[in-house]
């Protein structure tokens, strides 16, 4: 008896199927009792199918008698090729009736035409069902031709992982047919290593779709989160601007209140003091004639304040009508310069003006005039005492170009595009030397936007200021039929 290979039964026991194929009857129930008792201990149902002499091969590996009392090991005798099949089925329902893991079954077959032809059909069942055993044997009369048909019949067993066990362990063996055997266990090895591969491959690929659907249901819960906190915002948001909006209409609404109320004792104050300055009611020394003239200016520019809230406030609420009517730039010019006669004087600033020859512009009169009073009253604030403003206009295409400049402090370059804020001031410092309420350029340009116009400043600090206004030109219309 040749001795028994310990490698074959290592590798019985790691896997779950084995077709072994020995060259004596010896070795090939050794490895079945092996293998039966691999499963025994794991808690299978196992069924040999073959010679009673299996009994005394596991009595020497260590099988006790308690799992043939228990009914956890059968042995029958091999039955007819025919109901092979249906004695497998039957003890492998049994088995999961009666809880256990699997049924591993071992056989002992000896390789034949007949036999070859049914384990074709058994090949099938076998891979189905796990912990399926092939235990042969092979004597020299059957020969190398019989072991390679046997290997051959079970090309899945290989395939799938399976164990065939010692398949040159027959000696001698013609040298085709080992070159064939050689062959054909290369070809299962390949196909075994590429189907090894492949589920590989799915494996790694269902674990990264697993990874990149868990990262999308976080990146998923996380976008929910935020819109979820971006809603609630959102509703935080617009009740506070809606309570804004009420508090900003409460206090335009006040504005627009106190500034009529202040409204009507100036106009008292202004008339009474002119009565004084014209002397009507008596004359009055050169002294008291100066501080007259200082009311009657004040009062003039309380008032321009208080119409310029008003004005905000009718802005602010859509409110205002503008009558559009060819302007006369040099006559509106002429007007605004008289009206700040005195503080120029007051200052020795020289005006010089440039608006003779163009266009008219298209616009609204006492809305324009705010404009150019505005931007005066700016120059004159901002330029030294002997300083100059210069106004001049020209046409410009279908627009008139007018411009207002000054030598006086200039303005930062990254305060001027805030200029035309509601408020803003360029000396918003607590001794302010220069006052004023920041509202000036910002009506002129609500009202320059009106009239589809443009309006910008350049400055540079040190060397002065000027301010842009570009306003569509009043072109006469011909007569019907022309």
């Amino acid at each position: 008896m040749n001795s028994i290979n310990l490698n074959v039964i290592k590798e019985i026991k790691v896997g779950d199927h084995v077709c072994s194929i020995h060259e004596d009857h010896e070795n090939a129930l050794y490895v079945a009792a092996a293998f039966l008792k691999f499963g025994l201990e794991n808690w299978e149902k196992c069924l040999y199918i073959g010679d009673n002499v299996i009994l005394s091969r596991l009595e020497k590996i260590g099988v006790e008698k308690e799992y043939f009392e228990s009914g956890q090991l059968s042995v029958v005798p091999e039955p007819m090729p025919e109901n092979r099949i249906s004695l497998l089925r039957k003890n492998l329902e049994l088995a999961i009736e009666e809880g256990y893991r699997s049924l591993r079954v071992a056989q002992e077959m000896v390789p034949s035409d007949k036999l070859m032809e049914y384990e074709e059909e058994l090949n099938e069942f076998y891979l189905k069902n796990p912990a399926i055993g092939l235990c042969q044997y092979v004597k020299n009369l059957f020969g190398a031709e019989a072991l390679l048909r046997a290997v051959k019949t079970h090309p899945e067993v290989v395939a799938q992982g399976m164990v065939c066990a010692n398949p040159l362990y027959f000696s001698p063996v013609e040298k085709e047919v080992e070159k064939e055997l050689h062959a054909f266990l290369g070809l299962l090895a390949c196909k075994t290593l590429k189907e090894k591969q492949l589920v590989e491959c799915n494996i790694r690929a269902e674990e990264i779709l697993k990874e990149r659907t868990r990262k999308l249901q976080d990146s998923r819960d996380a976008i929910f989160n935020m819109l979820k906190d971006m809603d609630e915002s959102y509703k935080k948001l617009q009740k506070a601007y809606q309570e804004l909006q009420t508090l900003d209409k409460m206090k335009d609404e006040f504005i627009s209140n106190v500034s009529h109320e202040l409204k009507t004792p100036l106009i008292s104050i202004k008339g009474y003091g002119e009565l004084l300055f014209d002397e009507k009611l008596g004359c009055l020394s050169g002294e008291q004639k100066k501080s007259l003239e200082a009311i009657i200016r004040n009062a003039d520019r309380l008032t321009r304040l208080i119409n310029s809230i008003l004005l905000i406030g009718r802005l602010h609420a859509g409110k205002i009508d503008f009558h559009f009517e060819p302007l006369d730039l040099d006559e509106i010019v002429r007007m605004c310069a008289g009206d700040f006669k005195s503080m120029m004087d007051a200052k020795q600033i020289i005006l010089d003006k440039d608006v003779t020859g163009v266009s008219k512009v298209k616009g609204d009169k006492d809305k324009f005039v705010e404009v150019v009073s505005n931007l005066l009253d700016n120059s004159i604030k901002f330029t030294p005492v002997g300083g100059k403003i210069k106004i001049k206009a020209w046409d410009e295409a279908e627009y008139v170009h007018f411009t207002l400049s000054d030598n006086g402090i200039g303005i930062p370059a990254d305060l001027i595009p805030k200029l035309f804020t509601r408020f803003f001031q360029v000396d918003a410092s607590a001794s302010r030397k220069y006052g004023g309420t920041g509202l000036g350029l910002y009506i002129s340009k609500n009202i320059v936007d009106a009239f589809h116009g443009k309006i910008w400043i350049e400055s540079e600090v040190g060397k002065g200021t000027t301010v842009n206004v570009l306003l569509p030109a009043a072109r006469e219309m011909l007569p019907i039929g022309f």
